[in-house]
């Protein structure tokens, strides 16, 4: 049996809905790209997508009939000021080299992840994956 660790945050509902409808459209799980993000930024050294709320870049990853299809509206902001519960999944050999990894970053690992998420909701794609 595979042992598992997990990193459990709060955020808020409406990013949680929006980055994880964007997440199932791309065919990742929040795992799987939260393991991604991570494996990037430690070969990259660096936190591996650029925060930002360009409104040139506001929904910019996802057309309209996506987002339809996703029950996205990209009209509506992201944040809904309702906090809801999270789970991210893990080896705990991950969660180690994460946690060395977030320390050099300067962020806490569910600091890094509420990023993402929110990076994610507001461009309705996965910011690094081309």
């Amino acid at each position: 049996m595979t042992k598992t660790a997990s990193i459990s945050m709060e955020v808020d509902s409406g990013i949680k809905e929006r980055a994880m409808a964007v997440l199932e459209a791309r065919g990742m799980s929040l795992s799987g790209a939260v393991r991604r993000m991570v494996t990037l930024g430690i070969l990259e050294h660096r936190i591996p997508f650029e925060v930002t709320r360009d409104p040139v870049f506001a929904g910019a990853g996802m057309t309209d009939g996506l987002a339809k299809r996703c029950g996205i509206d990209k009209e509506a902001p992201a944040r809904t000021g309702v906090p809801t519960g999270m789970v991210v999944k893990m080896e705990p050999e991950f969660k180690r080299e994460m946690r060395r990894y977030c320390s050099d970053m300067c962020v806490t690992p569910n600091g890094l992840v509420h990023m993402f998420l929110g990076q994610v909701a507001f461009e309705l794609r996965v910011p690094f994956d081309d």
